[in-house]
């Protein structure tokens, strides 16, 4: 996993550019919306988004059960593995949201509750966040979906309350602790460019 390219350019969002796709999402109907706050909030992958069914959405928990994809499917011995699930706190406004458009109190048959919110591809969704990007005049490598994971990582390590690596981890899905430390570069780097601009107000 990188937060640069070959030429070092930046494969995350910074906090401005997260604020301005929320803001841009807006103006999507409501369920690619949803789609997009997800993802910003989360910290999923939008194919790890497409899997969500109302009985993977905690009400009662304000929270999402995703299915960790990236995981590997065998271990050492080559035995299938069964598949990994991970648990990610929402804001409740967002929780309100998803239980509003998409009925999920009411959705009580196993055939209700197994449908997927989001019944569009891959490509589809790859489509609505790059047209969100355009939006929001983010560009560059860093406006993907991919650079909105980045960002998460990278926010949920800043500012005076930063998450313990471990818990970080298990929010990403990642299988080890090393992986989620590349976010600490990242944050070193936003650190400094703060620290440029104030020099930049005294001269």
């Amino acid at each position: 996993m990188r937060l640069f390219d070959n030429d070092g350019a930046r494969l995350y969002l910074t906090a401005d550019e997260r604020a301005r796709f929320l803001k841009a999402s807006a103006d999507e109907d409501r369920d690619d919306r949803l789609f997009c706050r997800l993802l910003h909030y989360s910290g999923c992958r939008p194919s790890e988004a497409l899997e969500l069914t109302p009985e993977r959405i905690s009400l009662d928990e304000r929270a999402v059960v995703f299915r960790s994809l990236k995981k590997r499917k065998k271990d050492q011995r080559g035995r299938v593995k069964r598949p990994q699930f991970r648990t990610v706190p929402l804001p409740e406004r967002l929780i309100e949201e998803l239980d509003l458009v998409f009925n999920l109190r009411r959705k009580r048959k196993a055939a209700e509750r197994r449908e997927p919110l989001w019944p569009m591809s891959r490509t589809t969704a790859w489509r609505l966040v790059q047209r969100v990007m355009d939006r929001a005049s983010i560009e560059g490598p860093q406006a993907s979906a991919k650079g909105l994971r980045h960002g998460f990582g990278i926010a949920m390590l800043s500012g005076d309350k930063p998450l313990p690596l471990n818990v970080l981890r298990d929010l990403l899905g990642h299988t080890d602790t090393k992986t989620t430390e590349i976010y600490l570069q990242a944050i070193g780097d936003e650190r400094r460019n703060l620290v440029m601009q104030a020099w930049g107000t005294l001269d």
